[in-house]
């Protein structure tokens, strides 16, 4: 019998009445779960979508997409999870790589699915005729209401492990997308691992806000409750103002494991003054953390200001989540490394493809059974990736004792706050502006987002842009974790004999650059508009002291702390969580700086 077909018999044992997830906007039932999966199959079937085929999900509805995603996969049709927020062109372009028979996608966003063979939107009503009426038969559509009157169908017997449970893109308006193809057989045997290290079971309660179009918001969070008949919940999307609110539901929800990033636990080790005791409820069993590298410093900083012992995963999106874990227990926990590969193999090589010795830097391979089959249609990808069943991390570590310490990359890709950058995708976008003849993007370290993004460019002659409508521009084109949070303008970059930039150097020009950009002014309102202006990618002009989150696009909680610190480093002030979490306007921030500066 085939892994899903089994969690779904087990999943029939639950009482209906049992959460499987509960968000802000309401819970999602096991019994609504088969209910609909039953409707979803009767649906697919009637429109001849069956096993191996794709289907796009997008929707800004927790809900909704899960249930598309499991009703799916359920079916043996892989899902293909895109962010509903991206921007219109890298999202369109996600979606024709994909190449997918149907999409299930907010109302909103229906038009970008054009191309595929069916749209479902997830709407009270779609008032919109066209293909989406045409498809169901109507002038008027009601996803997912109309399934009422979709007679329900057992789904299949089997799903061959072999298929793809879902595809899910590392990279978006490049002109090759990397589609990563994890088989059933690859996620539900790391579901297995991931309960087993964890000690999952029906009794859990997972706290994850993590994204779900990324691997560890949708795997460590609603597939793992599933595969355990336990409870998942998301109460919100994770923000800087909203910090206290989310620790409050570790206590009121009597959670049992967070998943987080470390982003997200700097953030909760320096505001969570006053909120020692959350994590020490006598439910939480476990502080996950996952996506990026954990600092030795927060690591022990976390378990001791808390009283809660964190374990750290390593793991890629062409891993499912995982590989190797450090915790929870002791035998396989050591702070500073990632641990121990569970459930697959780990190997260090050095250049020439043999084993490092103990003790040398190389680079990190990992195989088994929760790695990729590949690329979607890239086979060129897929061969440099996989060797004889290895897959070519492109991070660098050191094997100390048959634990393993992440030491730096091989590939250049962008990590900031757990999500994954393409740095030639921003450069991309950078470039598509006629202003700009040379551009080059790159990762710069940061203590809280582990990296952050930046970009150095050349702008042609005369040009009128500058780093704050070069930042809009990328804005509307990529998403919004991927717009440079620092652009240097430069009058040429320096190249190596092939005519390549060379970026090591082009990242110390950027590094002295911004060295030398330090606020100045006289006031402490120009100081604050200035810090605000470098920070928030805007013009100084188009801000005053009433400015707010609502009204400055660059303004979000990656931005919100930095522009703490860098109010901090202009006035040499320590701002306390109380005053972080304060910061609603400039203005605010002006009075805040103040207070700091009379005392």
């Amino acid at each position: 019998m085939s892994r899903i077909v089994s969690v779904f018999e087990n999943a029939e044992t639950v009482k209906p009445g049992k959460p499987m997830m509960v968000t802000s906007g309401g819970e999602l039932t096991y019994g609504a779960l088969l209910e609909r999966t039953a409707r979803l199959t009767g649906l697919l079937r009637k429109d001849g979508i069956s096993a191996g085929d794709r289907a796009i999900v997008s929707s800004r509805d927790d809900i909704e997409a899960v249930c598309a995603f499991i009703g799916l996969a359920r079916n043996g049709i892989a899902a293909v999870m895109l962010d509903a927020r991206l921007p219109s062109p890298e999202w369109s372009a996600l979606a024709e790589a994909a190449k997918a028979r149907c999409a299930f996608v907010d109302a909103d966003i229906i038009g970008r699915a054009e191309k595929t063979t069916a749209v479902y939107g997830f709407a009270k009503t779609v008032t919109k005729a066209g293909m989406l009426g045409r498809l169901l038969k109507r002038e008027r559509a009601e996803y997912p209401s109309f399934l009422e009157g979709i007679e329900p169908a057992d789904p299949p017997g089997e799903v061959d492990g072999s298929l793809d449970a879902y595809i899910m893109f590392t990279s978006g308006t490049t002109s090759r997308p990397k589609g990563v193809r994890i088989s059933h057989k690859a996620l539900f045997s790391h579901l297995g691992t991931l309960s087993r290290q964890f000690g999952l079971c029906d009794g859990s309660r997972i706290l994850n806000v993590l994204p779900l179009n990324h691997a560890d918001g949708f795997v460590q969070g609603p597939l793992a409750a599933l595969y355990n008949r336990a409870t998942v919940y998301r109460p919100m999307e994770f923000s800087i103002q909203r910090l206290t609110e989310l620790m409050d539901a570790v206590y009121r929800d009597r959670i049992t494991h967070f998943v987080a990033v470390p982003a997200m636990l700097s953030l909760i080790h320096r505001l969570g003054q006053g909120s020692e005791e959350s994590f020490t409820t006598g439910d939480l069993l476990a502080v996950i953390s996952t996506a990026g590298y954990l600092e030795k410093e927060l690591w022990e900083g976390f378990e001791n200001k808390f009283m809660v012992r964190v374990s750290n995963v390593y793991g890629l999106t062409e891993t499912v989540a995982g590989g190797l874990f450090s915790g929870p227990g002791d035998a396989d926990r050591r702070v500073g490394t990632v641990g121990r590969p569970v459930d697959c193999e780990a190997m260090i090589v050095i250049e020439d493809g043999s084993p490092a010795p103990d003790g040398e830097p190389g680079e990190l391979l990992l195989r088994g059974d929760n790695v990729m089959t590949g690329y979607f249609e890239d086979d060129e990808a897929t061969g440099h990736a996989l060797k004889d069943g290895w897959l070519r991390t492109g991070d660098i570590a050191v094997g100390e004792d048959g634990f393993f310490r992440i030491a730096g990359r091989k590939k250049n890709i962008i990590i900031t706050g757990g999500l994954n950058v393409q740095p030639e995708e921003v450069t991309e976008a950078l470039k598509s502006h006629a202003d700009v003849l040379e551009a080059v993007t790159f990762g710069v370290e940061d203590n809280t987002w582990g990296e952050l993004v930046a970009s150095c460019v050349v702008l042609s002659p005369g040009a009128r842009v500058g780093p704050p409508e070069l930042a809009d521009w990328c804005r509307a084109r990529v998403a919004h974790y991927k717009v440079p949070h620092r652009i240097h303008v430069f009058q040429e970059l320096p190249k190596g004999p092939s005519g390549k930039v060379i970026v090591p150097v082009a990242k110390k020009m950027a590094m002295e650059a911004g060295s030398s950009e330090k606020t100045s002014g006289n006031s402490i309102r120009e100081k604050v508009l200035g810090a605000a202006a470098s920070t928030f990618k805007a013009p100084v002009h188009e801000l005053s002291e009433y400015s707010t989150a609502a009204d400055v696009a660059g303004w979000d909680s990656l931005a919100h702390l930095q522009f703490v610190v860098a109010l901090e480093e202009a006035f040499d002030i320590r701002l306390e969580s109380a005053d972080i979490i304060r910061i609603e306007s400039i203005g605010e921030a002006e009075r805040i700086v103040g207070e700091k500066l009379s005392v």
